[in-house]
């Protein structure tokens, strides 16, 4: 429960009494040294895997805190996380967490000009680079803005402004010798209501907003879900999402306070030897990481024989009766053992379960996985709301839906159909956006800019996004995201965009798959040297339109597909078209493809 004063009480069993832990070093200092391990955390460096215990965690992290000291971070300084997953990441974090400055994540993928105008808005004090290819695109930045301190954490020869952090280490442990337990009384000093974290919303469209998040908002969160979902000292996650976004960076707080070990991945490409070589009881993902495995799974497939084919289809059949009937069967016993033990030994063997995010998870592959033996617990939540608003769990689970509430929060559905929320977890504002913020919090609740419903129950489904709502010609609301969530679950599409704004009918925009598409053409006698020219093929176009409308044949008339356009190349972050979170930026894409749009509708 929440202690207003002392922060959330947390039972540490039975015979013990209840403890209260209301900031992010308390968490680190409470569970650091409850739950001691040898492999607290893992990484991979040249090729080897590498464990990091508790103590030596610890020791990295008072060794900064005192350097951060000398370096004159004060309570309330802005320093900026500029990397990609990795040990340092979280090092950098807790210890600047813990000298009461206010971190700032920037995601590595943004181009120089966003992460200038992110470091002009934060004003650090301090700017943690892991790269020396992210350090260019700081320093020019660093030096106009003037900021204090640049901190490379990987060993190498830099120019003179530059600290390295292993440097920094030596710097904090001198420094630590005349001061005992002043690591620990500076942590536990941090109060539950200050900043711990500016998250600056990656947008879909318009300028970042960087949400100020509170400890108290962190911890309280970090409480509830794992009230929901129980993490054990005993499992291992695979931290693979951008810790720039809130939600990894939720489960890797929640795998500090259960004593879980967190394993970093080589790179964003290794997710999948990765997982094979750690072997992850649980992972968090986005539902494009869930429609990938997905596709590859199917694709695989549909490279068998007739009979192994045969036999995959009927055992997903009969996993999907067990997920719909709940009742255990000799058959399904059988499917496991012949067919998705396989599957799961490919995502290393030992997955407990998948928690996703950050967008709807489509209700066809959240049923496969579970019926393959591999739950997916779905939730909802935004950077604004720390982030986890609703979540499914064991027991509590209605797949289609985002789960039940979590903690104190409360839910209302305002006339329009938007979700409001109040709770411990709503932020503290946008920094240096009063009227943003007063339009946000308006009325005591926090406006989500979402659309859904609560069932009878109070499992959340969420319908679509308000401001992206397509309002047609005929005056009739579509919402983009049902339908297109429906159409990527063909294995021919890599990715879609609905379009009709204003427009008499709906279209799309197809990013296909050609490596399914070149397969499908050999297997019907369909003539190509390259696979780029079968989206100018009618028989392709046919089959798409074929495809499509099986997938929407539910579909009300004004909200089917009337007409698709092929784009050769895939939505990118560096292209413009998806944000860091992999969620499509519509403005971006009805601007650049405005031709091809227009081609659509002008017949």
């Amino acid at each position: 429960m929440l202690n207003e004063d002392s922060g959330i009480l947390v039972s540490t069993g039975e015979a013990s009494p209840a403890v209260a832990i209301s900031t992010i070093p308390g968490l680190l200092l409470y569970c650091g040294g409850q739950y001691r391990k040898a492999d607290a955390f893992k990484f991979k460096r040249n090729g080897q895997w590498i464990n990091v215990s508790t103590d030596e965690f610890l020791l990295r992290v008072e060794e900064l805190f005192f350097a951060l000291r000398t370096l004159e971070i004060k309570p309330g300084d802005r320093v900026v996380i500029l990397s990609e997953n990795r040990l340092e990441w979280a090092i950098a974090d807790y210890a600047a967490l813990c000298a009461g400055a206010t971190t700032v994540p920037i995601y590595p993928t943004l181009s120089m000009a966003q992460i200038e105008e992110l470091l002009r808005n934060s004003e650090p004090a301090l700017v943690f680079v892991s790269t020396p290819e992210l350090l260019t695109r700081v320093l020019p930045a660093a030096s106009r803005l003037k900021i204090r301190s640049v901190i490379a954490f990987e060993p190498g020869t830099y120019p003179a402004e530059v600290m390295r952090l292993d440097a920094l280490y030596e710097i904090g442990r001198q420094s630590s010798y005349g001061f005992p337990g002043e690591f620990r009384r500076m942590g536990l000093a941090i109060g539950p209501d200050d900043v711990a974290t500016i998250i600056y919303t990656s947008g879909t469209t318009g300028v970042p907003k960087g949400a100020m998040l509170t400890h108290r908002n962190l911890v309280s969160n970090v409480v509830a879900t794992s009230e929901r979902l129980l993490v054990e000292s005993g499992d291992v996650s695979l931290s693979f999402l951008p810790l720039s976004h809130i939600f990894q960076r939720h489960v890797d707080y929640a795998s500090m306070f259960a004593g879980a070990t967190t394993a970093y991945p080589e790179s964003t490409l290794s997710v999948a030897q990765d997982m094979l070589r750690v072997r992850p009881t649980f992972a968090a993902g986005v539902p494009r990481f869930f429609e990938k495995i997905h596709g590859h799974i199917l694709s695989e497939v549909s490279l068998c024989s007739l009979v192994a084919r045969t036999i995959f289809e009927k055992a997903v059949s009969i996993g999907k009766d067990q997920v719909r009937t709940g009742q255990a069967s000799v058959a399904y016993r059988a499917a496991d053992r012949v067919v998705f033990q396989k599957i799961r030994a490919g995502l290393g063997g030992r997955i407990r379960f998948f928690i996703s995010g950050g967008a709807a998870l489509e209700h066809d592959i959240a049923e496969f996985f579970w019926a393959i033996g591999l739950p997916i617990y779905e939730g909802y939540g935004l950077s604004e709301t720390s982030p986890v608003i609703t979540l499914n769990g064991p027991g509590m689970t209605r797949l289609g839906t985002v789960g039940r509430v979590v903690g104190d929060q409360e839910i209302r559905i305002a006339e329009d159909g938007e979700i409001l929320v109040r709770g411990s977890n709503i932020m503290k504002g946008y920094y240096r956006m009063e009227q943003e913020t007063a339009e946000a919090l308006a009325g005591g609740w926090f406006h989500t800019g979402d659309i859904g419903e609560l069932d009878p129950d109070g499992f959340l489904k969420i319908t679509g996004r308000k401001k992206d709502l397509i309002v047609m010609s005929s005056g009739k609301n579509v919402a983009p995201q049902p339908i297109e969530n429906r159409l990527k679950l063909i294995p021919y599409f890599d990715n879609v965009v609905v379009i009709g704004d204003r427009r008499n009918f709906i279209s799309a925009l197809i990013v296909p798959n050609y490596d399914a598409l070149a397969a499908y053409a050999r297997g019907h006698n369909i003539e190509f040297e390259d696979p780029h020219e079968l989206i100018d093929k009618p028989e392709i176009y046919d089959l798409s339109m074929t495809e499509i409308e099986r997938h929407t044949e539910d579909l009300s008339g004004f909200e089917k597909i009337r007409k698709i356009a092929f784009l050769e190349d895939e939505f990118s972050i560096d292209g413009g078209e998806l944000t860091p979170t992999m969620k499509v930026r519509r403005t971006a894409i009805e601007t650049k493809y405005e031709t091809a749009i227009d081609q659509l509708y002008s017949a």
